[in-house]
């Protein structure tokens, strides 16, 4: 039996009207789209920050905050996937992306002891939060490194940057006070050490207008504290004031009488030096390097001691002892020390260019000729530092020490201190073993006898003196000389002012003085006519009286 089959066909009806049904899930549906567009409307920027530790930060509980004022919250705190550092998650307020740039700075705002004071006080009873510095930059960045300190400047701030380099770190942080002549003017930015150059590298902030004090011929130093030093100037003690000592930080100067120089740049690198006086040394630039071979002991010869002539210093004590490339140190020098030493020619000539430094170079080997010679001298003898001296020494072997010394001239040396007195006292007993000494203890031993016999002649003369002396006439001989004496001072006595053998002494000399008075006019006549004592004198006539006229 078969079954036709028939096709069936639907006929659909179009509704005419929307069922109400359906506004329930359109309602729901724009409900929560406008739910979800106001709280992402309400909310602000979610950031990412990388910090060192998450000491005092709590999620849902520690604020960002921009000169007090609340900008954000942490959300979440996680390690990192490496675990070397952590990641804090934190959802920002609304209308604060002008806050986040490139150049924002964050760090945690907590207790803090530092050598300026305690700082942070506050957060003992509100808890840690994240301090936000706005940069200035144009980019928009959500991802930070917070600092582990506080930043010294702000980024807009003016001034100076400039780096100093160290080869011993020794209490200098961040945040140290940059010191002018007592004056604050700057802080530390950046301390770190580099393993490439193996030196301490400081990054520090001059604010303006103090930037200016800084120029090319400006000496940093460590403001110290205690301070000892054993050189051959004798032993140094100095301290600070209290309050460096306290602050700590660096101070800066132009030393007295250099000229102050030309203004830097930015990132100009300077010289940390340990102490105010040592800032004072010149670099010198230009120099002669020698190698000195002693057949002394270089023990109290340190690097830095200073070559002198004549008291005058010249140069410096370079290494000691200096060694080559090779490593041979008394194999190549017959038991000598090599010290090298520089010959500084700005210490005593103002020309400083080439053309001078061959001169002086030429100069010394023509000195070293006539008798240039370089010895060990004690500087103190306290502290037992020596010093490389120069002198003239003319009668000293020509080739002592003449020569060079790998790719170094040598000086010829000298010994000096109590090897010199050795020498000498060598030289002493030379001259006495080559003396004739068989000849002269000869004549020594007759002079021995001779002085024998004239000691027992004195001796002799000694007991016949002394027997003299104990016969009865010599002991008398004391009191008659006595009595002598005594006349003689009675005579002595007679012939006194108030004696009468005085006065009448006195009236013989008047007499005597009377007559030779008197005698005076027959000594003139006499004199005038010597014949009148035996002729008769001839008169004169008679007066005749004149006739009335």
């Amino acid at each position: 039996m078969t079954f036709k089959q028939i096709p069936i066909t639907a006929r659909v009806n179009q509704l005419r009207h929307l069922s109400p049904i359906w506004l329930v899930p359109i309602v729901a549906a724009l409900i929560g789209l406008w739910l979800v567009y106001a709280t992402l409307s309400n909310q602000g920027p979610l950031i990412t920050m990388t910090m060192v530790n998450a000491e005092g930060i709590e999620a849902g509980k520690t604020m960002i905050k921009a000169r007090s004022v609340e900008v954000g919250t942490v959300q979440s705190v996680r390690l990192s996937e490496d675990l070397s550092h952590v990641v804090v998650t934190a959802r920002m307020a609304v209308d604060t992306e002008d806050l986040l740039r490139q150049d924002s700075q964050m760090w945690v705002v907590k207790p803090r002891i530092e050598r300026q004071g305690i700082s942070g006080l506050g957060t003992l009873l509100s808890g840690a939060y994240i301090e936000l510095l706005p940069g200035k930059g144009k980019k928009y960045a959500d991802h930070f490194a917070v600092l582990d300190t506080p930043p010294v400047a702000q980024p807009d701030e003016k001034g100076l940057r400039i780096q100093l380099i160290s080869d011993q770190s020794r209490g200098l942080n961040i945040g140290d006070p940059v010191m002018y002549r007592g004056f604050t003017v700057g802080r530390v930015e950046q301390s770190h050490f580099s393993a490439g150059s193996r030196q301490m590298e400081y990054q520090l902030f001059i604010s303006a207008p103090y930037d200016s004090l800084v120029t090319s011929n400006a000496r940093f130093w460590l403001n110290g504290g205690l301070r000892f030093e054993a050189s051959t100037e004798g032993v140094k003690f100095e301290t600070g004031s209290l309050e460096n000592i306290i602050k700590g930080g660096i101070s800066f100067d132009v030393p007295k009488g250099w000229n102050l120089g030309k203004p830097v740049e930015s990132r100009h690198q300077f010289k940390l030096y340990t102490d105010e006086t040592s800032s004072r040394m010149r670099d010198y630039d230009r120099y002669l390097e020698y190698v000195l071979l002693f057949d002394d002991s270089v023990r109290g010869l340190a690097e830095g001691a200073p070559v002198e002539y004549r008291g005058i210093r010249i140069g410096t004590v370079q290494e000691v002892p200096y060694q080559l490339d090779d490593g041979k140190l008394l194999g190549t020098t017959q038991g000598q020390i090599p010290v090298l030493i520089r010959i500084e020619p700005e210490r005593f000539d103002a020309d400083n260019s080439e053309r001078a430094l061959g001169q002086l170079y030429r100069d010394l080997e023509q000195q070293i000729r006539k008798g240039l010679r370089a010895t060990l001298k004690t500087g103190s003898l306290l502290t037992g530092a020596l010093f490389v001296d120069f002198n003239f020494q003319p009668d000293s072997p020509r080739a002592a020490g003449y020569g060079r010394f790998g790719k170094y001239p040598t000086i010829p040396t000298l010994p000096g201190g109590l090897a010199r007195i050795e020498q000498q006292a060598n030289r002493l007993l030379t001259k006495l073993n080559a003396l004739p000494l068989d000849t002269t203890l000869g004549n020594l031993d007759a002079m021995l006898k001779e002085s024998k016999q004239s000691f027992a002649a004195m001796r002799e003369l000694s007991a016949n003196l002394n027997q003299l002396t104990k016969q009865p006439g010599a002991q008398q001989l004391p009191a008659e000389l006595t009595k002598t004496m005594q006349e003689l001072q009675k005579t002595l006595q007679s012939f006194s002012s108030g004696s009468p053998v005085y006065g009448d002494l006195n009236r013989s000399i008047e007499s005597l003085n009377q007559l030779l008075r008197e005698l005076r006019p027959v000594a003139r006549k006499v004199n005038d006519k010597p014949n009148s004592l035996i002729f008769n004198q001839t008169l004169p006539p008679d007066p005749q009286p004149r006739s009335a006229r």
